[in-house]
């Protein structure tokens, strides 16, 4: 019995995981469960062992890629004076645009999410604010309501970037985003190391 409930939290995490990889790379409508269960190695038949439902599924795989996506941004220590600019030079590196389905839920899925269940909203909310804190601890600047502006405004730019820098045609466009966007941050954090 022991083996056969380890075998279908195997089964239910794999399920999760290449649903949360693909929802972070194609979105919440790429989502078919037939393929799905084909690429995690299981049948159609099965799927409902584990879910009630394909919303319940989407639920699972948007928290998971949320889960997922934030370890680069998580990273470092907050008594690194040099965390902060690797977590910007991560964030918005060319290898984070290419390669979406590893990388942050927050920036693959705002729309998707946007459209979905309360308890996907909820986990979105949920990792925007542990983002926020994450950065606020980066920053270094006196006053607290000052860190936490600062915070929501380089998530803002980080997220925001990553989007368009995925959405535009034009590679040179791209890379534009991307770089004056690292070296706008870069110079936020040097006019905040000295004092300006």
């Amino acid at each position: 019995m022991g083996s056969s409930q380890t075998e279908k939290q195997a089964s239910h995490k794999r399920i999760v995981d290449a649903a949360a990889a693909q929802i972070r790379r194609d979105g919440v409508d790429a989502v078919r469960v037939s393929d799905l269960m084909r690429e995690a190695g299981l049948t159609h038949g099965g799927f409902y062992r584990h879910f009630g439902s394909r919303e319940e599924l989407i639920d699972a795989a948007i928290d998971q890629a949320l889960a997922d996506g934030s370890r680069q941004t998580e990273a470092g220590e907050d008594t690194d004076p040099a965390a902060l600019g690797k977590v910007i030079d991560g964030y918005v590196s060319k290898a984070h645009r290419d390669n979406p389905q590893v990388g942050c839920g927050v920036a693959a899925l705002p729309a998707d999410v946007s459209r979905s269940s309360s308890a996907a909203r909820e986990a979105y909310g949920r990792q925007v604010g542990r983002y926020i804190e994450r950065l606020v601890g980066l920053i270094r600047r006196p006053r607290a309501d000052a860190k936490r502006d600062e915070a929501v405004m380089m998530l803002s730019a980080l997220v925001g970037a990553l989007s368009m820098a995925r959405a535009v045609e034009d590679p040179e466009l791209s890379d534009e985003i991307l770089a004056g966007t690292a070296r706008a941050l870069h110079r936020r954090i040097d006019e905040d190391a000295a004092g300006t």
